[in-house]
C-alpha cells in the first residue's frame, strides 16, 4: 500500500510574509499547527511533510521562513534538516516544536542549528507569535521552565533557585558548563554577547556565587541523578 504525500498547501500571498512549512508524521498534529499559525494573517503554512525524505526536499523547494519541525520523523531525526541546511547556508529559521522536555534534547536542538524549541501544548502555545519572532532573527526558548532540574534539585531538597530558572537561564548554565564563551553560547542561543554576560552575571547572583567556574560546577551538581533514597528501586 502507498502512502499519499502530504497537502502542499496554496502558494504565499501578500497577506501572509512568514512563510512556513510544518513537519511532523502527525497528519492531526499539522492540521492543528496549521489553524493555529493560519488565525495569524501574517504567517501562510506553505507546505507539510510526513518524513525525513520529504522534509528534505519540501525545505530544499519552497525555502520557508521558517521549518516547524518534530524530530522524532519515522525515518530519522528531523535535526538532520537544520544540521544539513544549516552547513549549506540556508536563510531557512527553525523551530522545534515537541513533546521532548529533557534539556538535553533542547541543546541538542540548539546545537543543530534551531533558533527556537517549544513544548506541544497546543492549548496554550503562542505559535504564530514565536514564529514571527523568529522569522525576524530572535530565539525563542522561553516557552516553559526547566523540569528536568527543577526534578533534581527538589530531589535534593533543594526549592531554591534551580526551581525558577526559564530555559534560556537553564541553557546557558548547561553551555557554561560545557565550556563555551559568552561569544560561544550567544551564537548558539542567537543572543548578544552582552546578554549573555547578563544572564550568567545574574544566575551567579541567584545561587550566591561570585565566579563563574563555580556557576559551572553548581550546573554540573544540578544535572547529575540525584541520589537515590534508602528503600526505594
Amino acid at each position: 500500500m502507498t502512502t499519499q504525500s502530504p497537502p502542499v498547501r496554496p502558494p504565499l500571498s501578500r497577506r501572509h510574509p512568514v512563510r512556513v512549512v510544518l513537519i511532523d508524521s502527525d497528519r492531526s498534529v499539522r492540521a492543528a499547527v496549521a489553524d493555529l499559525l493560519e488565525v495569524d494573517p501574517a504567517v501562510s503554512v506553505v507546505g507539510e511533510a510526513d518524513t525525513l525524505d520529504r522534509a528534505s526536499t519540501l525545505v530544499a523547494g519552497t525555502k520557508p521562513d521558517v521549518a516547524v519541525i518534530d524530530p522524532r520523523l519515522p525515518d530519522g531525526d528531523g535535526l538532520d534538516i537544520c544540521r544539513t541546511l544549516r552547513a549549506g547556508g540556508a536563510v531557512t529559521r527553525f523551530l522545534i516544536l515537541t513533546a521532548d522536555i529533557e534539556p538535553g534534547a533542547m541543546l541538542a536542538a540548539v546545537d543543530a542549528g534551531a533558533a527556537g524549541y517549544i513544548l506541544k501544548d497546543l492549548s496554550e502555545l503562542a505559535l504564530a507569535d514565536a514564529v514571527k519572532a523568529i522569522a525576524a532573527g530572535q530565539s525563542r526558548l522561553e516557552s516553559h521552565t526547566a523540569p528536568m532540574l527543577m526534578r533534581q534539585a527538589r530531589g535534593r531538597g533543594d526549592h531554591r533557585p534551580a526551581a525558577a530558572l526559564t530555559t534560556t537561564e537553564m541553557a546557558v548554565m548547561l553551555l557554561l558548563a560545557d565550556g563555551l564563551t559568552d561569544q560561544q553560547i550567544a551564537k548558539r542561543l542567537v543572543l548578544t554577547g552582552a546578554t549573555v554576560h547578563g544572564y550568567v552575571t545574574r544566575l551567579m547572583r541567584k545561587f550566591g556565587l561570585d565566579d563563574r567556574g563555580l556557576l559551572a560546577a553548581h550546573t554540573e551538581q544540578l544535572r547529575a541523578p540525584a541520589p537515590s533514597t534508602p528503600g526505594t528501586n
